[in-house]
């Protein structure tokens, strides 16, 4: 299973003549012909509606955003994901290298779920530990 990041659905949300559209497009083919299922977080979503509310052309990239979100299952920030957010928060404390709180929240909604976090910024996550990454 692969939890999609902001980064994917941005992606996703592009034209399609753009490399990184193309480039998502490849990458999720191949999980899918692995028999992946994809999903994202609803943190994901959040920072993905982000940008329309920036926008001038508010409804057309709004619509973009249900465009993208129509086909990929979103899962929550539950109890089990905020078990896992404290014990990342504190380990990331510790070790000095703190992570903001969306992408600890989205790595933990991951590691509650047994997924593999897809996405194009790995340095966000890449102190987090127990976290498989995948990156594009």
């Amino acid at each position: 299973m692969a939890l999609l990041d902001t980064t994917v659905l941005v992606d996703l949300g592009r034209r399609a003549d753009t490399a990184g559209h193309r480039r998502i497009r490849l990458v999720l083919r191949e999980l899918l012909l692995r028999g992946e299922n994809l999903f994202t977080s609803r943190i994901n979503e959040a920072e993905f509606r982000v940008g329309p509310e920036m926008s001038d052309q508010r409804q057309r990239e709004l619509e973009r955003v249900q465009r993208v979100l129509s086909g990929i299952a979103i899962l929550e920030f539950d109890a089990h994901a905020s078990q896992y957010y404290a014990v990342i928060k504190s380990a990331l404390f510790k070790s000095g290298r703190p992570a903001g709180d969306c992408d600890t929240m989205i790595a933990s909604v991951a590691l509650a779920n047994g997924q593999m976090l897809l996405t194009r910024n790995s340095r966000h996550f890449e102190y987090i530990p127990g976290l498989v990454v995948q990156s594009y």
